[in-house]
């Protein structure tokens, strides 16, 4: 083999098959999806964070969430009606040490904007940490071309304990929905 090709075939390795292994492994995509909720919205987390210490991906966070903000306005929503968005997620090294979970919830909107294809919801929500929840925690969700999220929290109320980069994942199509029965089912 080249010198070249082998720290290159070790990177597509760590960089594309690991963290596919582990998300299609770990994650549950539609566990909690059993019933949708008319006017909500689902998907999955699948991001890999990088902490500034090593400067190279640290952590995979692999989960699903949920929420009713697509494709609404601020005015939709109302004491009766609250914007939400709810997520639960593993994280784990890329050395399968240190699993744990997350859990976003309680969110509260307190502004939304559009700009081209990405609308940005702002707000504050409470995040489960090791040493219990975090409440009023700044976050900001951005749905992009109806497809992908990115979901940021503030990295100085979280101890930069998700790095300094949004954390990513896709929204499921009316498609993708339709086929949750079928996943179960495979033999």
């Amino acid at each position: 083999m080249k010198k070249g090709l082998v720290p290159l075939l070790l990177m597509g390795l760590i960089f594309v098959v690991a963290p596919t292994a582990v998300v299609l492994t770990y994650a549950m995509p539609y566990s909690d999806i059993g019933s949708t909720e008319k006017g909500s919205s689902y998907g999955s987390i699948a991001s890999i964070q990088q902490m500034k210490e090593v400067n190279s991906p640290s952590w995979i966070l692999s989960g699903e969430w949920a929420t009713n903000l697509i494709n609404k306005t601020k005015t939709d929503f109302n004491h009766t009606n609250p914007a939400k968005f709810d997520a639960t997620f593993t994280m784990i090294m890329l050395s399968g040490l240190a699993r744990h979970q997350h859990q976003i919830s309680n969110f509260s909107l307190t502004d939304l904007h559009t700009e081209n294809d990405t609308k940005t919801y702002s707000g504050l929500a409470t995040i489960t940490m090791k040493k219990g929840p975090l409440t009023n925690v700044p976050i900001e969700i951005k749905i992009i071309n109806n497809n992908v999220i990115s979901v940021w929290l503030e990295p100085i109320k979280v101890e930069n304990h998700f790095g300094d980069s949004p954390i990513y994942g896709t929204v499921f199509t009316s498609k993708d929905l339709e086929g949750k029965a079928s996943i179960g089912a495979t033999k």
